[in-house]
This record gives C-alpha cells, sequence and structure tokens, in this order.
C-alpha cells in the first residue's frame, strides 16, 4: 500500500476539500482524486460521499483515517531512527539478578531517563538460570548475571560486557561465630549455610567444599537477598554472600565477616545479542559505565570493575 495514498486521504479529511488538499501536498486536483481512487480500489470501499455537495468521508473512510494516521506516525518513527545522528529509542527489555536490585539498578535506571529518555526501559529480576532461558527465547535484550552462558562462548554472536566482581565471604552474628581464627568446615557443617538460588554458582561452590566430608551441610538456598539479610540479621545461619550487601551492619557490628574456606567471587556480566538495535547497545554501555562509577563510589575491597570503555564494534565472548 502506496502511504503517499494515505496521506493524501488524511490532508483531505482535515481540509474538507480536494482544491485544498491539492495545494496542501504540491499536486494537481486531478492526481489528488485519482490517488483516492487508487486507495478505494485497493480497499474495496468507498471511502469519500460523492453524492454530496460537501465533501465528506463515509464511514469507512473515518476509520480508514485513524488507521493511516498510526501507520504514518509509524513511518516517521521508523526513518527517523535510521538516521545516523538520530537518538537512541525504543523499548529494551533488560534482565537482571535480584544482587544487581541490592547495588547499582537504581542509578542505572536513573542515568537512562536522563541520557535516554526516549529509550523505553523494562525491567525482569529473575534467577541467572531463568534469566538465560528469556535471552535465548528472545524475551530479552540485554541479560545481567552471574553464571557462564553457553551460548556466548566462543562464538560472535553475542555481546559480552564484564562489569564486576563482587567477593564472597562468611556472614553472620558474632556470637554463632568461634571468638577467635578462621571458620573450618566442622564449623560450618554445625549450622545452616546461606546462600543463593539452588541453580546458581554460588549455592554450587559452597557444596562442593563438602564434596569429600561424611557430613552433608544445611545449605538453604534463596533467590532472594532481603531473605538471606534478614535471616542472618535474625541469627540463623552463616551466610555466603558479598559483603557490601550488608556493608552498614558489619560497620554497626551486628554482623561479621569471617575467613574461612575461599570461594569464588561473583562475576556479573551484561550480554545481549551481537545485532541488537542502538537503543539495546547504548543501554549496555551505560551499564558498563554505571557499574565503573558504582564500584568506584564503594571501593575496594568491597566490589571491582571489570567494565572497560566500551567500544561499540568489540564482540567479547568470556573464557
Amino acid at each position: 500500500m502506496n502511504t503517499r495514498f494515505l496521506e493524501t486521504l488524511v490532508v483531505l479529511s482535515r481540509v474538507g476539500s480536494f482544491r485544498e488538499t491539492a495545494q496542501v501536498l504540491n499536486a494537481t486536483q486531478a492526481a489528488i482524486s485519482q490517488r483516492i481512487a487508487s486507495l478505494e480500489d485497493e480497499l474495496g470501499v468507498d471511502l469519500v460521499e460523492r453524492s454530496s455537495r460537501r465533501l465528506e468521508l463515509t464511514a469507512a473512510g473515518e476509520q480508514v483515517v485513524r488507521q493511516a494516521q498510526r501507520i504514518l506516525e509509524l513511518e516517521r518513527a521508523l526513518l527517523a531512527s535510521t538516521r545516523p545522528e538520530a537518538p537512541p529509542a525504543g523499548r529494551v527489555r533488560i534482565g537482571v539478578i535480584e544482587s544487581v536490585v541490592r547495588t547499582w539498578l537504581s542509578p542505572l535506571v536513573q542515568q537512562l531517563a536522563r541520557q535516554h529518555p526516549q529509550i523505553d526501559l523494562d525491567i525482569t529480576v529473575d534467577t541467572a538460570r531463568n534469566l538465560q532461558e528469556q535471552l535465548r527465547q528472545h524475551k530479552l535484550d540485554v541479560m545481567v548475571q552471574n553464571d557462564p552462558y553457553a551460548p556466548a562462548v566462543g562464538t560472535l554472536d553475542h555481546r559480552v560486557t564484564p562489569l564486576c566482581e563482587f567477593p564472597l565471604h562468611w556472614i553472620a552474628r558474632p556470637e554463632l561465630l568461634r571468638r577467635h581464627g578462621r571458620l573450618t568446615l566442622d564449623d560450618l557443617e554445625s549450622v545452616p549455610l546461606l546462600t543463593f538460588s539452588r541453580t546458581s554458582s554460588p549455592q554450587a561452590h559452597v557444596r562442593a567444599l563438602f564434596a569429600d566430608r561424611r557430613v552433608e551441610p544445611r545449605v538453604c538456598n534463596f533467590p532472594s537477598v532481603e531473605s538471606i539479610i534478614q535471616l542472618v540479621r535474625d541469627g540463623y545461619g552463616i551466610a555466603a554472600i558479598p559483603p557490601v550487601f550488608v556493608r552498614e551492619w558489619l560497620h554497626s557490628g551486628e554482623l561479621e565477616q569471617r575467613a574461612g574456606p575461599a570461594l569464588p567471587a561473583m562475576t556479573v556480566t551484561a550480554i545481549s545479542a551481537a545485532d541488537a538495535s542502538p537503543a539495546v547497545r547504548a543501554a549496555q554501555q551505560l551499564t558498563a559505565e554505571v557499574v565503573r562509577a558504582y564500584c568506584a563510589q564503594q571501593g575496594a575491597p568491597w566490589v571491582r570493575s571489570l567494565a572497560e570503555p566500551f567500544d561499540d564494534q568489540q564482540m567479547l565472548s568470556p573464557g
């Protein structure tokens, strides 16, 4: 369908005559009449009431005008989005783990609103495994999480941006810990161990510490960071989490960080398709900038930045 014919009908509905429509569109009156007739032939309905002395649209014509206005608006938006100078625009679906909510999601949302107001942000919070499945099904544009993502390894199909590294340590109320010295596996076997969801890497690392032990540890898994924090503050068990999550209670003495069996750090990355839209690339770039600023504000040893200045041509693959 020729959108120029749709534009002609919309203008005709506004000015109310073929003669004035021709003047507005810088065309002859005969050309305007021909466009309307061609549109009527294509749609199979009369759009203009020709029996009346005054130009009026038929009911079908009024309906077509409403639809034509939407089509023309979409056409203008599409043309604008393809111009090199056009700002990033459109819907961007970002999936994040709850650790991001606890740390730098709020600054990211605020910065995106300020720097890219034409981006329509849609946030999903879920476990790493669920986010990976949603990215595979193209239900997310960007995934921010901490587990290996096999489809992005050794290929150029994904844009992978390392963001930050959260160290994992043992955290508990002081009365639940030994008075002095490092925690041992014997110590950890005697209390519930609180960590992330059953499918997460941190949970697997905690369980791996006890692979050769006779006693099965009491590992309690929670997809909710807030649940872990509340339980450890209530004295229920020892948590294996990033200390930055409970920084205020460590400073106040309510909680204590204790050395013990080493756990790998949580490495957080942002992953999107290599052929993602400019809006998605802009959101991923700004995510890296926000994380760099967050890490600088928190400082070592709370969190370490992995985000390098974003290269739009760079396609990174972990591993």
